[in-house]
């Protein structure tokens, strides 16, 4: 049996908006079996845009019954059925996280008819719900409602099975986590205990030894799907039957949990992780703040605040000379002419700009509303210096409390690659400049 659902939200945000609307249609298949729908009462304002976009206001859900109040109604419409939606990472989370906040916890195996679709119907301008209804002949009314869209992803399921079968469907999904050929101490069980959220996962060994670490966005599906497929790899010869137990930390970030892996990978050196990432990386370019100077200079300092790390030092001048050539950052020809040197100046901040972080000192906020908590990811002199975890009911606004309860970390190509993709990939993050 599928659990088709499609939720409406106060607006984007996975980890800070509320449902609004909810809707299921339940299938084996082949026909509709039954099905659910209903506004629901996020107890938050609902934002201007997603109010044009569903026509769903304040007004509707005001009187609407609360997530707690229809709790038991989804669980019982979702028991024993693979949960389906179009976009499975946010519809399902949003309903998990709903869940959450009531104290219940929710684990349903899950399909994206996103993911099928693109698999089975090749060639599509585009896979979004509107688009795919239009070209495969499904009627699609009340676009942007629940109830609507639900209607019309459990038809695309339909068609999806009617060319490919039910068992294609189970096998895309993650149902075959029961699929794990278990080796050793692991268990079924232990693997179902893991939780949904983003986090470290660490494989431990009798003696409590760390064997392998990772980060995830989802700390369940990844640990799945790593004993599934990944685990196979040569590199992981005897992994399966050396873990004894598996230690997780919750951290409510994917940024935050990248840099905690990167920092252990380089700590602890696991057996079983790539060793490159451990690599030492002794020579620093450094800022050179003399105003008549050259802009950088190379030094061999492994605990030196650098702006960038090369494993010796042909490589960091052949950065450097690089660098120097396309940003025209040689020393100004007039060294005693103020003018010359602010424009020699402003040349060199805009290349550490354009090249490292958008500005010299600050903090990279990301809250987690529902998880009372704030990040703080801090950046000084272009350098990673760590980052804060903070419960916002001790949070005052200050940068000195953020400073305060700083997590120091070291500084690598590894986690400056992680950050400066992260803030090409995140527009709207917030940032506050120090």
């Amino acid at each position: 049996m599928f659990a088709v659902i499609d939720v409406e939200t106060t607006g984007g945000h996975l980890y800070d908006d509320r449902i609004t609307e909810v809707a299921i249609y339940v299938t084996d298949g082949y026909k509709m079996i039954k099905s659910f729908s209903s506004l629901v009462n996020p107890e938050r304002k609902i934002t201007p845009f997603v109010v044009k976009l569903t026509g769903i206001t304040d007004e509707m859900v005001s009187t609407a019954p609360t997530f707690s109040q229809i709790g038991q109604e989804i669980l019982a419409h979702t028991e024993n059925c693979i949960f389906v939606a179009h976009n499975i990472g946010f519809d399902y989370s949003m309903i998990k996280r709903e869940f959450k906040r009531i104290g219940i916890p929710f684990r349903r195996s899950n399909v994206c008819t996103v993911q099928l679709s693109q698999r089975v119907f090749k060639n599509q301008p585009s896979y979004s719900l509107g688009n795919l209804s239009k070209n495969l002949g499904i009627i699609l009314e009340n676009r942007h409602r629940a109830f609507g869209d639900a209607e019309a992803t459990a038809i695309l399921l339909h068609k999806i099975i009617e060319k490919k079968g039910i068992d294609y469907v189970i096998e895309h999904s993650n149902a075959n986590t029961q699929n794990i050929e278990f080796e050793g101490a692991l268990s079924q069980e232990m693997i179902d205990a893991l939780p949904e959220d983003p986090g470290v996962f660490r494989f431990l060994n009798e003696k409590n030894e760390v064997l392998f670490l990772k980060s995830a966005k989802n700390i369940f599906a990844e640990v799945s799907k790593f004993l599934l497929n990944e685990i196979k790899h040569p590199r992981y010869d005897d992994l399966f039957k050396k873990i004894h137990s598996i230690d997780t930390q919750v951290f409510n970030s994917v940024i935050v949990a990248e840099l905690q892996e990167i920092e252990e990978v380089r700590s602890i050196k696991p057996r079983y992780n790539k060793q490159s990432i451990a690599k030492a990386y002794p020579v620093g370019i450094y800022e050179n703040k003399h105003e008549n100077a050259p802009a950088f200079y190379i030094e061999r300092n492994p605990n030196g605040k650098a702006l960038w790390r090369f494993i010796n030092e042909k490589r960091a001048n052949n950065f450097l000379k690089r660098l120097t050539k396309d940003r025209r950052l040689s020393p100004p020809t007039f060294p005693n002419n103020k003018d010359v040197i602010n424009r020699y100046r402003d040349r060199v901040e805009g290349a550490l700009i354009d090249e490292l972080y958008p500005m010299r000192t600050f903090f990279i906020i990301r809250e987690v509303s529902f998880a009372n908590t704030i990040y703080a990811i801090y950046i000084e002199d272009f350098s990673y210096i760590g980052y804060a975890e903070i419960d916002k009911e001790f949070y005052d606004g200050r940068i000195e409390t953020l400073k305060e309860n700083i997590v120091y970390r070291e500084n690598n190509p590894y986690v400056q690659k992680s950050l400066k993709r992260y803030l090409r990939r995140k527009k709207s993050v917030k940032l506050i400049a120090c």
